[in-house]
């Protein structure tokens, strides 16, 4: 008959905690243009526009007026 071994198996207690939702930011509208029509992008800053201007070929205008 084979010989059996026993086996310890230690686990440890892992605790889990849920970080609290952040705050979304605030959006803003900034303007573009795609060759002869004008591009409104939703973006939560400047720097985001203008980075979604270059990764698409649009040409950055600015922050569109209300």
């Amino acid at each position: 008959m084979p010989a059996t071994s026993a086996m310890r198996v230690s686990v440890d207690l892992v605790e889990v905690r849920a970080r609290p939702l952040r705050a979304p930011r605030p959006r803003v509208l900034f303007c573009a243009c795609d060759g002869a029509a004008r591009v409104y992008i939703d973006a939560s800053s400047e720097d985001d526009a203008r980075d979604l201007c270059e990764d698409l070929g649009f040409e950055f205008i600015g922050l569109c007026e209300d």
